[in-house]
């Protein structure tokens, strides 16, 4: 027992999966009925979305009143992280349309009406659908992307407040209530190894074991993906502003990307992914110690680019149509919503929540997704770490630039 209890998270998930699946395919079609235990966890984990997001944001800007050291390389690490983060979103979109894993797949029961669901827009309504009249309905909805935005807003509010005093009070009050609702979130996937066994044998009781061909080709065109974004993104920019080779890059970091592989953990490859900066790149440590740490908070480009599959996996499988408006709303939400739940256990499994609550998504794509994560999360984490790497060594090379340049003319003066 105790044994059991000193098990990881994930490890217990992953047993998890395996009984359920088992049990699912042997017993069948009446595995089905105890599916409504998953769904009250999935519902536990819906229940407090929309608070994570508003005040996960929120604390974020507010953040910032503290953060002195935020000026030239906060700037230019967080816009690295951002544009990496933006095209995973759109490299998973590329993969997910070439390869199709969701075709041959179908959602039983599955309305493809109501999967989402979007109106014929225009720029300007799509312009005006960010912004809601009444924040309480925005709430009542879980409209995420107008969440966000008030959550921008309500953020930078607390920073243009003048009186130091009830500045410092709001963000507190931000943080306790951040530490309530990770707790809440800490409590709710404690639960995560029974809600997975509950979905699990009820996904492989309907379905079967066919279930798995579609979950490999998935899982193949997210690691196409990650080899891509790898290779094209961040062996290609420490190249192009580094003048680092891709074969180096990969060579140097080969004992990071082991790590992660084995550990899936961005917060426990800090220390890895320090020590390589400094033996491996001379990256200095008042730079990588303050970019390496912010990205296993906010830089998910794994994250981003499973998100846009996982959309178009589930529109593959229904037949739901693939718009302009959808595509962009898919590339959004994958970049903000990959950059939230930092710190939270199986954090990725409730962000697939997030997403899948914002597209109206078939329910057993959930139960599937978090019985199969850990085969995800090893390119996950890979892809996040090795992003936090790259773009620490591109901006330690702009921050050395920098200084030479300043003592040019320092000596010219």
């Amino acid at each position: 027992m105790s044994k059991i209890k000193e098990m990881s998270l994930s490890s217990k998930i992953f047993i998890a999966m395996i009984i359920g699946g088992l049990l699912g395919i042997i017993i069948g079609e009446p595995m089905v009925q105890i599916k409504v235990i998953g769904d009250i966890w999935v519902r536990l984990i819906q229940m407090i979305i929309v608070p994570m997001v508003l005040i996960t944001i929120i604390k974020g800007i507010a953040g910032q009143q503290d953060a002195k050291s935020v000026g030239r390389i906060g700037g230019k690490i967080a816009l690295y992280y951002l544009v990496t983060t933006v095209i995973a979103a759109i490299i998973g979109v590329i993969v997910a349309t070439i390869f199709k894993p969701g075709l041959g797949f179908v959602f039983e029961n599955a309305d493809v009406a109501t999967i989402g669901a979007t109106e014929a827009i225009t720029f300007s309504s799509f312009l005006t659908s960010f912004f809601s009249k009444n924040m309480f309905q925005a709430f009542t909805d879980a409209n995420l992307v107008q969440v966000i935005v008030i959550a921008i807003i309500l953020g930078i509010g607390i920073l243009k407040i003048q009186n130091p005093e009830v500045k410092a009070g709001l963000y507190k009050a931000v943080d306790y209530t951040n530490e309530m609702i990770f707790s809440v979130i800490r409590m709710i996937m404690s639960f995560a190894p029974i809600g997975v066994f509950c979905l699990m044998a009820a996904s492989f009781g309907k379905y079967g074991a066919a279930i798995l061909g579609p979950i490999a080709g998935l899982a193949g065109t997210f690691y196409v993906g990650v080899l891509l974004q790898i290779f094209l993104v961040y062996a290609m920019s420490t190249f192009l502003f580094a003048g680092v080779s891709p074969i180096r890059f990969i060579k140097d970091t080969a004992e990071l990307w082991i790590y992660t592989l084995s550990t899936c953990s961005s917060t426990a490859s800090i220390p890895v992914n320090l020590k390589i900066n400094k033996e491996k790149f001379n990256v200095p440590s008042h730079i990588s110690g303050f970019t390496i740490p912010l990205g296993s908070q906010v830089n998910h480009d794994g994250n981003a680019m499973l998100f846009s599959c996982i959309v178009l996996f589930v529109a593959q499988a229904t037949g739901m149509p693939i718009t302009i408006g959808l595509l962009v709303k898919m590339i959004l939400l994958s970049t903000v919503i990959s950059s939230s739940g930092g710190g939270i256990p199986g954090s990725g499994i409730v962000l697939i929540i997030v997403m899948i609550n914002a597209f109206n998504l078939p329910t057993e794509i959930i139960g599937i997704m978090a019985a199969f994560y850990r085969v995800f999360d090893m390119g996950i984490t890979t892809n996040n770490c090795l992003g936090d790497l790259a773009g620490t060594v591109v901006v330690a090379e702009s921050e050395k630039k920098y200084e030479e340049r300043a003592k040019k003319e320092k000596l010219i003066a």
